[in-house]
């Protein structure tokens, strides 16, 4: 077999200008140290702006025609390196940092950018596995058994077989027609190869647009570098691939073309905000709330105007907007600083409202209803896809879309339970781990989570406790920062107040057109406004607690647990509430752009808490945080254990069951109300546990 066929030699002088730019910029101790370290390093990485800087035309050059100018710098690296042959032939020239004249958009892209050097930046949704990918396939002729090369184009999914025999080999010069060539897998040469599918952005999305995806193609050790949910700038050339056309005879051949991306190089994009524009007068209006102690009531009146009341749900919204601070400690431990909210609430209080607007609000915030929603589509699913050839690929769902940004669930209790049990591992570790068709992975979801649900019975019922009216389950339930309950309830001077303040706003609508990113009346911070103080807050602002926040949060967190001390007292509080008033706390310094923790921070933290603690988690006069994590308050377990004691005694008899009538007058003789009493039996009946073995016999079946 005759030697592999190498690429034909560039200009010398573009190869000459190369070598200019490389002695200049002062990469040939770099290229040295990447020779020393071959294989596990062998590209080498050169800004665009020193190309810019040296050799101007060159760098226009570059971006008109890629394919020929990274060739002529490629073999320009082998020249000025020590060594040659196989070694030499695996370097690779990576461009990164290219100007804002080559980025592109998904949607933007147009025929005048094919073959061009081109910048995309978006979400990975997709990743395949790494395979390799032949690039000089070695074929036999059966004619003369000649085995010759034939070099496959880089990025193509078909594989290119010969026409014919090539003298040039050494072979025959007989056509396909008149031989047939094999294949020789094991003679041939490889590349890694893996495809990934970027996505748009969702901040950059407009009135609800459908994001569109652009496939990109990696080779070699760009390979294995991301995962689904990472956002990055994928530098290549725009190539266009022609569309099969089924029909009756086969596949034809569209005319109609698409598009993917051949990476030079991959720039991860870290998640500091740094998209969203902020201008001088924008900056010059964030100095002068800082350190002003009514900012955080100046954005309570800012998020959704129009929705009147409802201030403390909105206050905890606009700490969660902010955020705490994320730590990582010296033993691997990660603890989140996103702040988790639920608001669970009778029809009609404009909960969903206020969700669509907190998506536009708060910087890359998604949205998705929980009618619509699966486990898959929530966190991550592995299908076949002719994207990948037909193999299994990686997809990545709402919440590892939203890693860096916001996500936001309507109608959280439609869920199933099985797609519900998903986000309990999102909602603590902010991760999505995946173990399907032979792919394991661990997933980014580093976003809080905003939520809202229906009372169990559609509205909430009075004579029965909150936490026995939310339908979730507590597992998931616990792991919410903070749970407002929102009651609808008719009271004549409440009602009048919303009816005006409805009345006018709709009386406001009709009298001008809608304006996007106006001010609304009463409101100091417009939407657009509001976005960019977000962004800006945690871009810039990384507060520590003082000695001071400390006292008053440990105070707090110790006086409400010493009520807990008390014979036959319930838990009122733990760590995780703790925990839970230390990023709000840090999310309060944050809206100040304060780099401190101060006292007042952690008192309207302690607030939030108490109102939470309140509304949700009171039983009897009492605050028990049982009815959170557990679904069960400890005054209903003494009464279980009695009332199942009870029943065990009634049933010890020669029949083996009892009467609810006598069981329930045993239960009063106990101190156990009427009400209690169905309560619980209607508890262990849903459960289980207790049946009607005949007619109004019945049997505890874990005491049977």
């Amino acid at each position: 077999m005759s030697s592999v066929r190498r690429a034909e030699p560039m200009p010398p002088e573009l190869t000459g200008r190369w070598t200019a730019v490389f002695e200049e910029g002062g990469f040939r101790p770099r290229l040295l140290e990447i020779a020393d370290r071959f294989p596990e390093e062998r590209s080498l990485e050169v800004p665009f702006g020193v190309i810019d800087s040296i050799d101007t035309p060159l760098a226009d050059l570059l971006l008109e025609r890629p394919t020929e100018l990274l060739a002529a710098g490629t073999q320009a690296m082998r020249e000025l390196l020590p060594v040659a042959g196989p070694e030499a032939d695996g370097f690779r020239l990576r461009i990164v940092g290219l100007p804002p004249t080559a980025h592109r958009s998904i949607r933007s892209i147009r025929e005048t950018d094919l073959n061009r050097f081109v910048a995309i930046d978006g979400i990975v949704r997709k990743v395949t596995e790494v395979r390799p990918q032949i690039r000089e396939a070695v074929f036999q002729c059966a004619a003369c058994s000649t085995e010759f090369i034939e070099v496959q184009e880089e990025g193509a999914l078909a594989l290119r077989e010969p026409l014919e025999c090539p003298e040039a080999q050494g072979g025959c010069g007989k056509p396909a027609g008149r031989t047939r060539f094999r294949l020789l897998p094991e003679r041939s040469t490889y590349v890694d190869s893996q495809r990934i599918e970027i996505q748009e952005s969702p901040e950059t999305l407009r009135g609800g647009a459908h994001p569109q995806g652009v496939p990109v193609f990696f080779t070699e050790d760009l390979t294995g570098r991301v995962i689904p949910g990472n956002r990055i700038v994928a530098n290549g050339i725009l190539k266009s691939l022609q569309r099969n056309l089924p029909g009756r005879s086969g596949s034809g051949r569209a005319t109609t073309f698409d598009l993917s991306i051949l990476a030079n190089s991959i720039e991860s994009k870290q998640v500091d905000y740094a998209e969203i524009e902020i201008t001088e007068a924008d900056d010059q209006l964030f100095q002068r709330f800082r350190g002003d102690p009514t900012i955080v009531d100046k954005i309570v009146l800012s998020l959704a105007p129009t929705i009147k009341g409802m201030e403390q749900e909105k206050e905890a919204i606009a700490l969660q907007l902010f955020g705490g601070v994320e730590k990582h400690h010296a033993d691997g431990i990660r603890v989140r600083g996103d702040i988790n909210v639920l608001l669970i609430g009778d029809p009609g209080v404009a909960k969903s409202q206020l969700l669509r607007y907190i998506t536009d609000v708060a910087p890359r915030g998604i949205y998705t209803s929980g009618k619509g929603a699966t486990a898959a589509g929530l966190t991550a699913a592995a299908v076949k896809d002719d994207f990948a050839g037909g193999r299994w690929v990686l997809e990545a769902g709402m919440l590892v879309l939203a890693d860096g940004g916001m996500a936001i669930i309507d109608e959280l209790d439609k869920m199933s339970a099985e797609d519900r049990s998903a986000m309990h591992e999102v909602l603590e570790q902010q991760t999505v781990s995946i173990a399907k068709a032979g792919i394991t992975a661990t997933l980014n979801a580093r976003c809080p989570v905003l939520a809202a649900a229906n009372p169990k019975w559609g509205r909430f019922d009075s004579t029965k406790s909150i936490a026995e009216q939310i339908d979730l389950p507590p597992t998931l339930l616990s792991r919410f920062d903070v749970i407002f309950s929102i009651m609808d309830r008719p009271e004549e001077k409440r009602d009048r107040f919303l009816a005006s303040r409805i009345l006018q706003a709709h009386r406001d609508g009709e009298a001008r057109p809608s304006v996007g990113g106006t001010v609304t009346a009463g409101a100091p911070l417009s939407p657009d406004q509001l976005k960019k103080y977000i962004a800006y807050a945690r871009k810039t602002v990384r507060p520590v607690l003082t000695d001071g926040a400390l006292v008053a949060l440990e105070n707090y967190y110790v006086s409400v647990r010493k009520q807990g001390e008390e014979p036959n007292a319930p838990v009122p509080i733990t760590a995780r509430q703790l925990e839970a008033l230390v990023r709000l706390s840090e999310a309060a310094a944050r809206a100040r752009l304060s780099p401190t923790v101060e006292p007042g921070d952690a008192q309207r933290a302690i607030q939030i808490m108490e109102n939470f603690l309140r509304r949700v988690s009171s039983s009897e006069g009492r605050i028990d945080i049982d009815l959170v994590t557990s679904g069960v308050s400890h005054s209903q377990r003494e009464r279980m254990s009695v009332l199942t004691a009870l029943l065990q005694r009634l049933q010890s008899g020669s029949s083996g069951t009892f009467h609810m009538e006598e069981a329930q007058a045993q239960a009063e003789q106990e101190g156990i109300s009427a009400a209690q009493f169905q309560s619980l039996f209607h508890s262990l009946r849903s459960q289980g546990e207790l049946v009607e073995v005949r007619p109004n016999n019945w049997q505890l079946i874990r005491f049977a």
